[in-house]
């Protein structure tokens, strides 16, 4: 019963996107474009991602009410079927975008140089040529980041639902608050004495706010990286999106195959799965790991953070640890005992999150 009512959703969403991207297209005249997000790899094997949108031309800049700085992400038109040709590096790729305009391969390029390269995407149905970023993983690289973004990097209280909807829809970009000492730890751990590290954030949040994490990257001076999202919609397999636990174990078991030579540190919060997804990765690959880091998000729960605890005590029999931490400090704390960052990065940390009166009360 569940799975013919997935496919009944599934095929109604494509029908209804079919509809709406044909009227805007013929009848209103509007053209096909690609939105490219951060694409990486080795220096011979890249991810290319990217999306097929409609876009209106010409479009002058409309001014800004208070809700559609956050609304009008979600109001995208996807392209399904369409021609697009990747270049990396000299080397042309053809693809065709799924049916909800994703564009995604893995291309064999010619040896490349570590760090950051310019990929180009072209419509085959138009002449323009979009230009997105390409990041080479330093093969040297010993130390590797994943970061969850809402309520470890960014204010988003998901823990409380009308908090979740005014930070998404209401809040200008601009006005996003970064949680406190997280981009000082984050350059820390790239400046620090495991040497060259590279950093990936990885959330379940839509695809369509990739633009707008890349910019409050940027803004907050955290360390650039490519940025793992999720399709939002029905599904083969789901209604709403696939769950956190499966989709952020997944992601990130196939980073830590990609890249052998990285031992990882992961960072997240408990108001969400981050713990329950982090400990399958642990589970499965104890050897890869330095430790987990669980930011403890207000409102705090007791039962939450039993939950964690739990999963900690079960990880450190495998020699993985995974701390519940009251704030980024307490991190950066631990990071310096096990020699991730020196002493003086830790105190830039304490202090930036002393002066932001985010210290967070001793729990009983």
């Amino acid at each position: 019963m569940r799975a013919t009512l997935l496919r009944w959703v599934y095929r109604l969403e494509e029908e209804v996107d079919r509809r709406v991207s044909a009227f805007v297209r013929h009848r209103l005249g509007w053209r096909p474009t690609v939105m490219p997000y951060i694409s990486y790899g080795t220096s011979t094997s890249v991810h290319v991602r990217a999306r097929v949108l409609l876009s209106r031309p010409n479009a002058r800049p409309q001014p800004r009410r208070p809700l559609m700085p956050g609304l009008g992400h979600f109001l995208s038109v996807e392209l399904a079927g369409e021609q697009v040709r990747v270049e990396v590096a000299g080397k042309v790729h053809d693809t065709v975008a799924s049916a909800d305009g994703y564009v995604e391969a893995t291309v064999e390029t010619p040896a490349l140089d570590p760090g950051w390269h310019v990929i180009t995407f072209v419509v085959t149905a138009q002449a323009d040529a979009v230009e997105g970023r390409l990041l080479v993983v330093d093969p040297a690289a010993r130390l590797g980041v994943v970061s969850d973004i809402d309520d470890t990097i960014i204010h988003t209280g998901l823990t409380r639902l009308v908090d979740a909807v005014r930070s998404t829809l209401l809040i200008p970009e601009s006005a996003r608050k970064e949680i406190a000492g997280a981009s000082q730890l984050y350059r820390a751990l790239c400046g620090g004495t495991a040497g060259p590290t590279q950093v990936f954030y990885v959330s379940t949040g839509a695809w369509n706010l990739h633009p707008v994490i890349e910019r409050f990257l940027a803004r907050h001076r955290f360390p650039e990286g490519p940025v793992l999202m999720t399709d939002w919609g029905p599904s083969a397999g789901w209604i709403f999106r696939e769950s956190s636990v499966s989709y952020k174990a997944r992601v990130i078991s196939a980073l830590v195959q990609e890249y052998p030579g990285l031992r990882w540190v992961l960072i997240g919060d408990s108001g969400q799965d981050d713990p329950e997804a982090y400990a399958a990765v642990a589970r499965a690959r104890p050897d890869r790991l330095h430790a987990i880091y669980i930011r403890d998000v207000t409102p705090a729960s007791d039962a939450r953070g039993a939950r964690v605890r739990r999963l900690a005590a079960e990880l450190s029999g495998v020699g993985v640890p995974m701390l519940l931490v009251p704030d980024i400090a307490a991190a950066a704390a631990d990071a310096h005992t096990r020699g991730l960052i020196d002493e003086r990065a830790r105190e830039v940390v304490r202090r930036a999150v002393h002066s932001s009166g985010a210290v967070a009360p001793s729990r009983p």
